[in-house]
């Protein structure tokens, strides 16, 4: 009898077997990819936010020249090195050629006892600023405050990430310094 059942067998477990290495094969190369491509994600992803960080970086560096300088407009483009500690980014910082708004620092609003308010006592400007109802306000101050803006971009020459920023700065400068 046991004879008789091992000729009716003819292979089907061979069979079964095989279809099961076929489909754990498959479930093996799915898995790769996927874990392949999720690491790609997150190494671009890793690549954008230092970039990001760099250009950051560099436009506060800028911002550092901004507040020492007589003069904002004479600031030039310029490229800034910015290490990471995985890469470093050159960051290409356009040059401040944009302001936005000026504003004339008002005598009321200025305290003698602040160091940085002494300077803007110095002088007043003969012109009254005009508000919005047409009347005219008190006497500007020898000061103003001027917006900027700031641009800096990078590209990352291995993954491609390209990273723009525009940070304004607000600044207070003597009144002689225009805003173009």
């Amino acid at each position: 009898m046991r004879c008789l059942m091992k000729n009716k067998q003819q292979g089907s477990t061979l069979l079964t077997s095989m279809i099961m290495l076929v489909v754990l094969t498959l479930l093996v190369v799915f898995s790769i990819r996927s874990g392949n491509t999720n690491l790609m994600i997150s190494g671009n992803a890793q690549s954008q936010g230092e970039a990001s960080m760099a250009t950051q970086m560099a436009i506060e560096q800028v911002i550092e020249q901004v507040i020492d300088a007589d003069d904002i407009s004479l600031i030039s483009a310029q490229s800034v090195q910015v290490p990471t500690g995985a890469a470093t980014y050159t960051v290409a910082v356009k040059a401040m050629t944009t302001c936005v708004v000026e504003v004339p620092v008002l005598n009321s609003s200025l305290d003698s006892e602040n160091d940085n308010d002494r300077a803007c006592f110095a002088g007043q400007d003969d012109d009254k600023a005009i508000k919005a109802d047409g009347t005219l306000t008190t006497k500007p101050s020898e000061c103003k405050t001027q917006q900027w803006e700031i641009e800096a971009g990078v590209t990352d020459g291995l993954t491609g990430a390209k990273v723009e920023h525009v940070q304004g700065v607000t600044i207070r400068v003597p009144s002689t310094v225009t805003c173009l």
